[in-house]
């Protein structure tokens, strides 16, 4: 089940690869099960094969050219979505006693599981995930069957999966899901045309004003998602380089259990699932085709960012580091007080230099790199535009000019 911020539902796509590789999100497991050791929270753990890379030649950085499809049209839907996530966060909101029954419009923290054919729904496990109650496109009719649930219990919905949903073999199928109702807010959004909601954005002194504002916003995020992608499409043109590498099945099935551990089994161990039924959750996710088409993508990747980084003979100094760790504690979400004490203790400091060492390899990777975006003339650098560039060709503020009029 997936809240309006994450629709997928799944744990395939490239979310959580925005940095690349198996390397990137081997570092963030192990910055967080450091964390919850300090905290006393670390799960009882699966032990961790070890099993070892395939050997590969570095990748050629020769001609190295992407090219990026343009933004998609801003239509009206978008800004008045981004409008209502500036109402809610003005609202004003009532803790709902426990006991009392949650209403559409609220904002509740839910424990969920979902079966389907007798058997737990793929990546449908989630702990105190924060949803508005609201209608949900993935899944039709669960926040609309959750009304009237009392706060601190739970409800069983019985829900017919979308001809869209994210797993094929489940389209249209009837699936149970299993809600615990943890907290819920009462929510009193104000008027957005209001003068007092107006003056409070600060973001004009009317509504046209700062719909304006949204529009430019909105344009900046397409911008740096197109900058991603780019990075995303250098990454994959490295990969197809390679050439012919066998990654060994384990190693996917490995990579993959790793995700599981970290993102579902917590809460499966919480509600006390047997032995066997932990084995048969695990199966479902290594059974999924884009799991592991994707678990092997980032495999691929950090083969090819580490024999880059040996045939170049690139080394993480301590004034690179330094200048890396801004971006590190951003991919991490540490804060630089937290990265620098882990940096003091040498059993934290080697998943935070980690990190640093593959941000550097993807750095030097797109430093190589040409970017081309369809509909606008010319090619550019290999990262974003920063504050002082003055190259020729490069992108102002790091937007892509939009190529026609915005639906908004």
């Amino acid at each position: 089940m997936a809240s309006q911020s994450d629709s997928s539902g799944t744990g395939s796509g490239r979310g959580s690869a925005s940095l690349g590789s198996i390397e990137a999100d081997r570092i963030k497991r192990m910055v967080d099960k450091l964390a919850e050791e300090r905290r006393g929270l670390s799960p009882r753990a699966l032990p961790r094969r070890q099993l070892t890379l395939p050997a590969v030649k570095a990748p050629s950085l020769e001609d190295l050219q992407v090219t990026v499809p343009g933004p998609e049209e801003l239509l009206e839907e978008d800004v008045l979505g981004r409008l209502h996530e500036l109402a809610l966060e003005s609202a004003e909101t009532r803790d709902r006693a426990s006991g009392e029954p949650i209403q559409m419009g609220d904002l509740i923290l839910i424990d969920t599981l979902g079966y389907a054919e007798g058997r737990l729904i793929p990546f449908s496990a989630r702990s105190e995930m924060e949803l508005e109650m609201a209608p949900q496109a993935m899944i039709p009719g669960f926040c609309e069957a959750l009304v009237g649930t009392p706060v601190g219990d739970g409800r069983e919905l019985e829900v017919v999966l979308p001809d869209d949903y994210p797993i094929e073999s489940l389209r249209g199928v009837k699936a149970t899901f299993l809600v615990d109702v943890l907290a819920a807010k009462e929510v009193d959004l104000p008027d957005p045309e209001s003068q007092e909601f107006l003056h409070a954005l600060g973001r004009g002194a009317t509504l046209d004003e700062v719909m304006a504002s949204i529009v430019d916003e909105l344009s900046d995020e397409q911008a740096e998602e197109l900058w991603l992608e780019a990075q995303e499409r250098v990454l994959d043109e490295l990969v197809l380089r390679l050439g012919e590498v066998q990654v060994p099945p384990e190693l996917v099935e490995e990579e993959i259990r790793e995700h599981w551990k970290a993102n579902e089994l917590p809460l499966l161990q919480e509600k006390d699932f047997a032995a066997d039924e932990l084995q048969e959750a695990l199966e479902g996710w290594l059974g999924d085709t884009d799991t592991r088409v994707d678990a092997e993508r980032r495999i691929r990747v950090s083969l090819a960012l580490r024999a880059i980084l040996e045939a170049q003979r690139l080394q993480l100094t301590p004034a690179r580091l330094e200048e890396l760790l801004g971006d590190v504690v951003q991919s991490l979400g540490m804060s630089q007080e937290d990265a620098r004490q882990a940096l003091g203790d040498p059993e934290t400091a080697g998943p935070i230099r980690d990190m640093a060492t593959h941000l550097m390899a993807v750095e030097y990777v797109m430093s190589r790199a040409r970017i081309q975006f369809e509909g606008v003339p010319g090619t550019f650098p290999g990262r974003p535009p920063r504050p002082g560039d003055a190259s020729q060709g490069q992108l102002p503020s790091g937007r892509v000019p939009r190529t026609g009029p915005q639906r908004v």
